[in-house]
């Protein structure tokens, strides 16, 4: 976006100027922008003004009025932020970091006359119309960001609010810090009744705030046809595809706002900023303060060998940036390999270390929030892989009369879907309530077999997320299942070939899977009341307090317990912060069977688990068929 930059107004820009600053009470703003959306033309007004700048920019048949601040300190989007979510796909590997652009002078460029062309072809009834709007966004004193956009053909008008981006060239830039301020104020630390989320509401523009051209997610869509209701929103992606945020839960009010939490995280993942403190050492210079990214599980060296493997292992002796982690509860901060804070690749930077997904990321209105939550996934999906690597004889739980609206939700998933829903529980050592949910159909073809997890302190909480989750990819299963029976044989036969998550779950449904199962289905298996799990469940009143049980309870396997902070201003905007948390020695869920990571990993041999392991004399975790989580 090349914005002109001239001394005095241009004449195509003066009329508009005036009547800006005629009006009683209209504050005079301290800058226009004017023109096409990526070239407009900057006119100074007399400086004096309290420092809000004003857009009227021409884009795809609308015209975009824009409130924002020049000095990107009050938050929200300006133009260069609008202009990236109207023109662009995300970049999958990382967001640039720009130098920000040089203003060039004089008002006869070719930029300035297309501007002036273009608010002339506008007539007069939509300048009338653009006008007054940009008045009333100055005499509002509307928030940095607000945007009112104007069809040119219909002259309808939508209103809306750009976020403002990471590493957008006209802000500020600052390096970010990836330690954690635990600490929060205990407004953000009491809690709702019944959940594991800050009692605090969220804003009720959440959803609005960042679906739409403008902002950052495209596609809203809801699943009318499966058993619970579901949301979907898309992140554009470098590539042309759209990276999936999924809401799952009883409305589709609260599914919908899920689906947009979980986009965010997603994003999250896709910005790179510069990190404060980050160190240029080796493993063995830092020695015990750093995190051996070994002890987050990695490949084998038979993995790493491979021609075509796309990750390195670290080398003792191989300098790399470093970025200081914070440890959740006492201690020192420790260091953790740049590379490894992210699970998205960054081009032109080393090979990362292993294969990674969005393990331990999550959002919050405060660190602790986030980084309890950021937990409960590491949590629950240790346990599953480790309910499905060492195939462990998991108790069943019954319901009892308090659980009717558990029962009535699975009996829905089976009426809409033909796929009963069974429910165990796969609390391990680390003694975080686990629920796995295993849905099953009895046939000979079709998908018939689905699994998924979820932990919180709360057990019926887990029972019915769990129940989400599996139902959902039920849902979906069943529509994509004949697509391409090609594509299932080769699954079937050759492991190698799973490359993402769709896969494991797809493989996992065959038929010929279902003995893969049987771990967890055997007549001798034990049982356990969701009435008794519940009664045993701790309570707190403040999410802080949650956090350090979480914490305390993972360092009795002998483990610890770090955070890292990587919020981004789009999430500061909405006062949200994202931590990815790291549990060093927890089994990390990965998709492709080629990628797998079972290196480094003691508990996966020999930790002292509550339930006896099934696998056959002779048989190895790296033996076991490709995981079905999903």
């Amino acid at each position: 976006m090349e914005v002109m930059s001239t001394e005095t107004p241009a004449p195509f820009a003066a009329g508009l100027l005036s009547a800006l600053s005629a009006g009683s009470g209209t504050p005079e703003p301290t800058e226009v922008l004017l023109g096409p959306l990526t070239g407009p033309t900057r006119v100074r007004a007399d400086g004096s003004g309290p420092g809000r700048g004003l857009a009227v920019l021409f884009w795809c048949g609308s015209i975009h009025v824009l409130a924002y601040d020049p000095g990107h300190e009050r938050g929200g989007g300006c133009p260069r932020c609008l202009a990236w979510f109207l023109t662009r796909n995300v970049d999958s590997a990382e967001l640039p970091y720009e130098t920000p652009y040089e203003e060039e002078s004089g008002s006869g460029s070719g930029e300035a006359t297309r501007g002036h062309t273009l608010w002339q072809q506008a007539g007069p009834a939509l300048r009338a119309t653009v006008t007054r709007v940009a008045t009333r966004l100055l005499r509002e004193d509307s928030p940095a960001g607000t945007l009112v956009t104007v069809d040119r053909l219909g002259g309808a008008v939508r209103q809306g609010q750009v976020p403002p981006r990471t590493g957008c060239p006209a802000r500020p830039s600052a390096a970010a810090t990836t330690v954690v301020a635990f600490g929060s104020a205990p407004e953000l630390l009491k809690k709702s009744d019944g959940a594991l989320r800050a009692s605090r509401p969220l804003p009720p523009t959440l959803t609005s705030d960042y679906l739409g051209p403008h902002s950052l997610f495209r596609e809203p869509l809801v699943d009318l046809d499966g058993p619970v209701p579901t949301a979907q929103i898309g992140l554009p992606l470098g590539n042309g595809t759209l990276e999936p945020g999924i809401g799952r839960s009883r409305s589709f009010a609260t599914s919908r706002t899920t689906a947009v939490l979980e986009g965010l995280e997603r994003h999250t993942g896709f910005c790179h900023q510069p990190s404060a403190g980050t160190v240029q050492a080796s493993l063995a210079e830092l020695r015990e303060r750093a995190i051996d990214p070994r002890t987050l599980g990695s490949h084998s060296a038979e993995q790493y060998a491979r021609e075509d493997f796309l990750w390195a292992p670290l080398e003792a002796s191989e300098p790399v940036e470093w970025v200081p982690v914070t440890p959740v509860g006492e201690g020192p901060a420790r260091y953790l390999p740049e590379v490894a804070l992210s699970w998205v690749r960054r081009t032109g930077k080393r090979k990362p270390f292993f294969y990674d997904t969005s393990n331990g990321f999550a959002l919050g209105q405060s660190h602790e929030e986030a980084t309890l939550h950021g937990l409960f996934e590491i949590v629950e999906r240790d346990a599953f892989l480790l309910t499905w690597y060492r195939k462990l004889l998991l108790p069943e739980l019954t319901l009892g009369p308090a659980d009717s609206h558990i029962r009535e939700l699975m009996e829905r998933v089976e009426v809409v879907t033909g796929f009963r829903v069974r429910l165990f529980w796969a609390t391990l050592d680390i003694g975080v309530p686990v629920v796995l949910a295993l849905a099953q159909r009895d046939a000979s073809s079709g998908p018939c077999t689905l699994v998924s997890t979820a932990a919180s302190l709360y057990p019926r909480a887990a029972a019915e997320s769990a129940i989400f989750e599996v139902s959902a990819r039920v849902a979906s299963i069943r529509v994509v299942f004949d697509d391409d029976p090609v594509h299932r044989q080769r699954l079937a036969e050759d492991f190698d070939s799973l490359v993402d998550m769709d896969d494991h779950s797809l493989l996992g449904a065959l038929p010929t899977s279902r003995e893969w199962f049987a771990f967890l289905t055997t007549p001798d298996r034990p049982e356990l009341s969701l009435t008794a799990a519940t009664a045993r469940a701790p309570k707190f009143d403040t999410l802080d307090k949650d956090l350090d049980y979480v914490r305390a309870q993972i360092e009795t396997t002998g483990s610890h317990v770090y955070a890292a902070d990587v919020t981004t201003p789009e999430l500061r905007w909405r006062g949200l912060v994202c931590t990815r948390s790291f549990v060093p020695g927890c089994l990390p869920m990965t998709f492709g069977h080629g990628t797998r990571r079972l290196e480094g990993l003691p508990r996966l041999h020999s930790a002292s688990l509550p339930y006896a392991s099934q696998l056959p004399d002779g048989m190895s975790p790296a033996d076991v068929p490709p995981h079905p989580f999903a």
